[in-house]
């Protein structure tokens, strides 16, 4: 960084970048470029949402899913994405998913060569019946990463609650209890992993926790300045162009020049109440998973300096419920057997083992036209001796959940309708149509069950639909379920070099966004495990690197 001051300016560099999450990814990538870099996070924290998250990413074609016997191509890829993601979306174009594609390979290449380790998942991609699709899949994660590593930098990044040291595909096996011997081998492993380090006195991070760990351990050695605990005030624009940023450091105003451009990935609005009472309404802040710092404000500065939005009314659904302790997403086990959702007049109305973004998007559909903010996810007794339901396993239920209200038991479904406030013939007929599908193996109505994405999150000694058990032996359970997210999925529009656009469509000069203060590569739909993730570093690379060419053509 150069620190001398110039007139007008405290400091100066080449590329200044807006959060400490998904942007470090462009700030490597700048680093490598010779670029002076400076990262700025309003937080405590480095590591955004994404070390909260599951820390997977959606690639492809890349050196780590090749060694891993993934016969995957450019073609292949811009052919899956162009199956899939609606057209007509402005963040959304061809442009755009094309240099998604094209960008994957080298976002490997940067965060192998600054020794952030990934694996392949074997995650099956979300639409693999699609063309282009694979069963499995697309999905890399970062090996297991000592925190201690990190040295005095430990402290800096953003905490979560691991259970245990399992990636993200080893939690949805062990999310099926003891019913496999592939449940029984992945337990085996985890624990051995967890025994050793702890006998090594490791810190051992999974999951989001070590793909952002891994991250900025190569931040810190690579020495680039990430300034904890300065938010962004404002935009510093001459001549319709952004020359930099003034940012509140130490309690006062800190002016920068950014020499060659500003990048905003500074995250969503998932925690601004206004915002999302005003885009996505009836859904509020209280089922959200995503950072506490998650709150808006730059999307808003965004658009005070001209740029334009889209998609305000999505985020990344996942259905949810209010537990007690606060709130829990559902990702595979509402998949599972002998489960069921239903509205609030008792009827079915989803796919309960689709892709968690279409389920969240049926919810809200569901829930404006009946005037309501929840539908019911109903548990077999079976379902809740066999599977994990959230972070409770297996025959256990803690008592609060019964004490509070969250969980309702009854024993008989007209027991539960009664304690749900829904007509008992209703449900009894809902539940016996229901049943008479599991029999026959298949769902006639919504197809639960026919996808490698359902059969992923299934019970593989539940014959012959894995995804479908009947709903008839008590007691029978119920709790409030609703439209969950892990972020918001819209933004400032970008274009296929993470420039932000103008209402015009025209870039602002020397501004780009990347991550959930963008809006979507992908429209209203979400693709793979850690697309978002994926998306992010894409084009926090591509905005640097576009930085660095527009640069040494200017001079």
């Amino acid at each position: 960084m150069t620190t001398e001051a110039t007139e007008s300016y405290d400091c100066v560099c080449d590329v200044l970048i807006v959060g400490a999450g998904g942007g470090l990814a462009g700030a490597l990538a700048a680093c490598d470029a010779g670029a002076d870099v400076v990262v700025v996070e309003k937080s405590a924290f480095a590591g955004g949402a994404t070390a909260l998250s599951g820390g997977t990413l959606w690639l492809f074609t890349n050196s780590v899913s090749r060694a891993a016997g993934l016969d995957d191509t450019i073609e292949k890829g811009i052919a899956h994405l162009s199956a899939i993601v609606p057209k007509g979306y402005p963040s959304a174009t061809p442009a755009r998913l094309e240099a998604y594609v094209r960008a994957s390979g080298p976002l490997v290449d940067l965060l192998q060569r600054h020794d952030v380790a990934l694996q392949h998942s074997g995650w099956t991609d979300y639409y693999a019946e699609a063309p282009g699709g694979f069963v499995r899949g697309r999905t890399l994660h970062a090996a297991p990463f000592n925190a201690h590593e990190l040295g005095a930098a430990e402290s800096w990044l953003r905490p979560t609650k691991l259970f245990l040291a399992a990636n993200s595909v080893e939690v949805a096996v062990l999310a099926l209890g003891a019913r496999s011997l592939r449940t029984a081998w992945v337990s085996a492993r985890v624990l051995c992993r967890d025994l050793w380090a702890r006998a090594r006195r490791v810190k051992l991070l999974t999951r989001g926790q070590s793909l952002m760990g891994r991250i900025l351990r190569a931040a810190v050695r690579k020495k680039i300045p990430i300034w904890r605990e300065t938010p962004l005030l404002d935009l510093i624009v001459e001549n319709g162009a952004v020359k930099g940023a003034i940012v509140q450091r130490d309690g006062k105003p800190v002016r920068i020049h950014a020499r060659k451009g500003v990048l905003l990935a500074a995250g969503g609005f998932a925690r601004n109440d206004g915002m999302r009472q005003l885009y996505q309404a009836p859904v509020g802040t209280d089922v959200t998973m995503s950072s506490p710092d998650d709150t808006g404000e730059v999307i808003l500065l965004g658009q005070t300096h001209g740029a334009a939005t889209a998609l305000l009314e999505e985020s990344w659904w996942v259905p949810g419920t209010k537990t007690p302790a606060g709130p829990m997403l559902h990702v595979w086990d509402r998949c599972f057997p002998h489960s069921l959702i239903v509205d609030t007049t008792g009827k079915r109305y989803l796919n309960e083992a689709g892709p968690y973004m279409e389920a969240g998007q049926a919810m809200i559909r569901r829930h404006r036209e009946l005037n309501t903010d929840h539908s019911w996810i109903i548990l077999e007794s079976r379902h809740r001796n066999r599977y994990a339901f959230g972070l409770a396993p297996p025959r256990f239920t803690p008592g609060e959940w019964f004490e509070t209200g969250y969980l309702k038991k009854a024993d008989t479904l007209e027991g539960l309708a009664d304690a749900i406030g829904v007509h008992p013939g209703t449900l009894k007929e809902t539940v016996a149509h229901f049943n008479t599908m599991v029999a026959n193996g298949r769902d006639a109505d919504f197809a639960r069950g026919e996808t490698a994405y359902s059969r992923f999150y299934s019970d593989e000694r539940v014959k012959p639909n894995g995804n479908l058990g009947a709903v008839e032996r008590g007691p029978f359970y119920a709790a409030k379920i609703y439209p969950g997210d892990v972020g918001t999925a819209g933004g400032l529009l970008t274009d296929e070099f993470a420039r932000v656009l103008n209402k015009d469509g025209q870039p602002i000069a020397g501004l780009y966004a990347a991550g959930n203060t963008s809006a979507s590569v992908f429209g209203p739909m979400y693709p793979g495990a850690g697309a978002s993730i994926a998306a992010s570093m894409i084009f926090s690379l591509i905005a640097v690197n576009h930085m660095a060419a527009k640069n040494q053509v200017n001079t």
